[in-house]
């Protein structure tokens, strides 16, 4: 279970509000770095998302893990599955507000797979650099089935 995932944004006061509008959580400033933001899920579990500035990253600090500035990619590596509990109207209307590009897509990922109508997200490009791929209430029992270890397996 994860209970929380750092991204960086250009923009963390706009993401954290829109992730927030998103998961119907709330955001506050991040203290522990200047300009970051903390979006609860308020769900059971503490989940959430730290929004950081673009130039962050965490190092492994002398006594704890600590943020500096760098020079990023555009683009990472990360991503994040988000089940959300707004429809698939909402969200594209989200991404159409923030000028993000936002689609419903197939899964598992890969252009060589047979994997049609296994399970669908929806692509949100946080700032058109972040994917953030949301389940909808309709999407979400096809995806859970999928990552059950027996289904993947199989898979």
């Amino acid at each position: 279970m994860f209970h929380y995932i750092s991204m960086a944004a250009e923009n963390p006061f706009r993401v954290a509000k829109v992730m927030a509008e998103l998961t119907r959580g709330q955001f506050f400033e991040y203290p522990v770095t200047p300009g970051a933001y903390r979006v609860t899920f308020q769900d059971e579990y503490g989940s959430g998302i730290e929004v950081l500035p673009k130039d962050t990253v965490w190092t492994p600090g002398v006594t704890e893990a600590e943020t500096q500035a760098t020079e990023l990619s555009r683009f990472s590596a990360t991503r994040a599955a988000l089940s959300v509990t707004i429809s698939q109207e909402a969200i594209e209307a989200i991404g159409a507000r923030e000028g993000w590009l936002v689609r419903r897509c197939d899964g598992p990922r890969g252009r060589f797979l047979d994997h049609r109508g296994r399970f669908q997200v929806m692509e949100l490009w946080i700032e058109n650099n972040f994917m953030l791929e949301l389940l909808t209430h309709d999407m979400r029992a096809d995806y859970i089935n999928f990552m059950k270890p027996d289904a993947y397996a199989s898979f």
